[in-house]
């Protein structure tokens, strides 16, 4: 799996690392055991940008963390080379949640990332069941950082 860290320079220094972000979400993958192939964008807008994409896509008239799109299953002409999904993450989001629940802004955003590559995966927060448990994965994935000797 390829995973692509775009727009990085809307976060603070401290946040800049794309190995981390990308990290992250091989983790998720490879806890789920995902046979997923192909390529991931995480991409960071600001807040004016993820509020347009949301209202775009998903009717949406407030802000959002994070969307991810899933692409289309099939491989194309040379597999592992095709688009697996989209992550767009909002810095907006990611400053001021890290702020409230009083992390720093690389670990809001690698929470980010593993759970748009959760949505990838097809699962859902809608209820309150679905989101403790896409929590639950998402603390995995960030504490396997951690345990792994992780920067």
């Amino acid at each position: 799996m390829i995973i692509r860290v775009f727009k990085l320079a809307s976060l603070p220094p401290p946040a800049r690392r794309p190995r981390s972000i990308a990290g992250v979400c091989r983790r998720v993958l490879r806890d789920e055991r995902a046979d997923a192939q192909g390529e991931i964008n995480v991409v960071f807008l600001d807040r004016r940008r993820m509020r347009l994409l949301n209202r775009r896509y998903l009717g949406h008239e407030h802000d959002t963390d994070v969307i991810a799109f899933r692409y289309a299953e099939d491989p194309g002409p040379v597999p592992g080379e095709h688009p697996f999904g989209d992550i767009f993450i909002s810095t907006y989001q990611a400053k001021a949640q890290a702020k409230e629940l009083g992390h720093t802004v690389l670990t809001e955003v690698m929470t980010l990332a593993a759970h748009g590559t959760l949505h990838l995966l097809g699962y859902d927060d809608k209820t309150a069941q679905g989101r403790d448990r896409m929590f639950r994965k998402q603390k995995l994935a960030i504490r396997g950082r951690r345990k792994g000797g992780g920067r």
